[in-house]
């Protein structure tokens, strides 16, 4: 889903793909190296060490893709389908559908093409901007760990004041298929104020 939401910020907030230089060789080197050679192949079967085992004429025609898909703003349909694998809940009912936790396994070559997008947009764009400081997808070392430490400062700092601190803690069972996505596209440009 990641690359969606680069396919989204590219094309609605900056109109990026117009001043959208192309891809090098150079990067596509940088990006296949860091490949995990253990995950799981999509749907195509084409793992990331086979992509490492490309020829140099390969890789080139992978450019020559890659930098279509970009200037078309136009995310074909065979990266976008994913094998589904189901992995059962421990403790659960293994005849209930809802004892299994699913996930997607993208196609590599569709995961090559998002990190290449999130690091253009990235490296070339007043990225930080868009994205508000309480929210930490999509950017760089930032991870539940340091959600968890920015709460554990907003506790200190009003323990320290000696003022009262509450929080409220929700998780919702399958909470992205009950989203209101018209609803979240208009927080995304128009993002709430922070709680914290």
């Amino acid at each position: 889903m990641h690359y969606l939401s680069s396919v989204y910020f590219v094309t609605k907030h900056t109109q990026y793909s117009e001043n959208l230089q192309a891809f090098t060789l150079i990067e596509l080197k940088q990006v296949i190296k860091h490949l995990s050679l253990l995950k799981a192949p999509g749907s195509d079967l084409i793992t990331a060490h086979m992509i490492r085992e490309m020829p140099p004429e390969g890789l080139k025609n992978l450019i020559y893709i890659f930098n279509a898909i970009a200037r078309l703003e136009y995310w074909p349909v065979p990266l976008k389908h994913a094998k589904i694998i189901m992995i059962p809940k421990s403790g659960k009912n293994p005849t209930d559908v809802t004892s299994y936790r699913p996930i997607s396994l993208f196609p590599v070559i569709s995961k090559i093409l998002e990190k290449l997008l999130l690091k253009r947009i990235y490296n070339d764009t007043h990225f930080q901007t868009w994205i508000p400081l309480h929210q930490f997808r999509f950017r760089k070392a930032h991870s539940t760990i340091q959600q968890c430490h920015r709460l554990t400062d907003v506790i200190n700092k009003a323990l320290d004041d000696q003022k009262y601190c509450s929080a409220v803690f929700l998780d919702v069972s399958q909470a992205f298929d009950k989203v209101w996505h018209q609803g979240l596209l208009l927080n995304i440009k128009n993002p709430p104020l922070s709680v914290l």
